[in-house]
């Protein structure tokens, strides 16, 4: 059962809540969402659908997730967080056919303020990525980067993994 649930929320019927999730106010969470137990779902956090995030997850204020992201246990996401699923943009081009490619992020992970994954990256197990990054391109487990576009440019120490 779903801890405290904020004011102004619209959850559709198919989506699953582990228990003691917490969501915050004007949070709209769309069709076959499944969220695990323990999770902050910070306000203003729109989840587009067909989105399954693991237990123990901090989704902060206003982010983004769009259709088919998997962000699995123990992930970090900074406030404004966006999340983007189509290469090419297909909206209303009738020659070009929409793919979903959404991004994947990994246990443990962290991922700074306002940052931005492109369709179809992932972000490794126990990365760092840090505010206002534009990720382009696959991180790695373990690796800290930043930027736009975002790089490697370290390792998270052993004392920071979990």
């Amino acid at each position: 059962m779903v801890q405290n649930m904020g004011k102004y929320v619209v959850v559709f019927p198919d989506v699953t809540i582990g228990e003691g999730t917490r969501v915050g106010n004007f949070v709209l969470i769309r069709n076959n969402t499944q969220i695990g137990a323990g999770c902050t779902i910070g306000s203003y956090v729109d989840i587009e659908g067909d989105v399954v995030i693991g237990k123990n997850v901090s989704l902060q204020s206003s982010c983004y997730i769009t259709c088919g992201v998997i962000i699995e246990d123990e992930v970090f996401c900074g406030p404004r967080l966006t999340t983007m699923n189509d290469d090419r943009i297909a909206y209303h081009r009738p020659g070009l056919i929409f793919v979903r490619n959404a991004p994947r992020i990994l246990r443990a992970a962290r991922i700074g303020g306002g940052s931005i994954l492109l369709p179809g990256v992932t972000i490794g197990e126990n990365a760092f990525v840090g505010a206002g990054s534009v990720v382009t391109k696959d991180i790695p487990d373990c690796a800290i980067a930043f930027g736009n576009p975002a790089r490697v440019v370290g390792n998270v120490k052993n004392e920071e993994i979990i």
